[in-house]
């Protein structure tokens, strides 16, 4: 199997509690993970860089559960082509996972942009309001010193 890690291992490398490692297990967006004859649950590297995944879709794009789970079937089924890839199949086989496989990378690539321009607005919103407070400080600090 590998390097096996302890939740609480795999909770301080990632930054998450146990309980949020337990309720990703428990809602099927982590394989079930195996245990220890004292039953203690043990990761290995390929559930931990899943779950780093997840984390990324969390953090960084906002993902709610729902969208990671897409995202996460998304990459499920790439990995079972990958997989018929290797095994070697029909050259028209072939030709239906490569099709399918990018028709899935457009759709998550698509909702990723989504939420980028969705972000790039709320950002342009903040910096605008931003510049008009600062103008306003400005004008108010330029009141304050004509006044002394």
């Amino acid at each position: 199997m590998g390097k096996a890690w302890s939740v609480e291992a795999v909770a301080g490398r990632l930054g998450i509690t146990t309980r949020t490692l337990h309720y990703y297990e428990e809602v099927g967006l982590i394989p079930p993970v195996q245990r220890t004859p004292g039953g203690h649950r043990v990761y290995d590297e390929a559930t931990i860089a899943r779950l780093e995944q997840i984390l990324r879709l969390r953090d960084v794009l906002g993902y709610t559960l729902q969208e990671i789970r897409e995202v996460m079937d998304v990459e499920d089924v790439l990995q079972g082509y990958r997989v018929q890839l290797e095994a070697g199949v029909k050259p028209e086989v072939r030709m239906d996972i490569l099709e399918h496989s990018i028709q899935l990378l457009e759709t998550v690539v698509a909702h990723i942009d989504e939420k980028v321009e969705r972000l790039e607005t709320m950002r342009q919103r903040y910096r605008e309001r931003l510049a008009r407070i600062e103008q306003k400080l400005a004008k108010h600090r330029n009141e304050v010193d004509e006044g002394e």
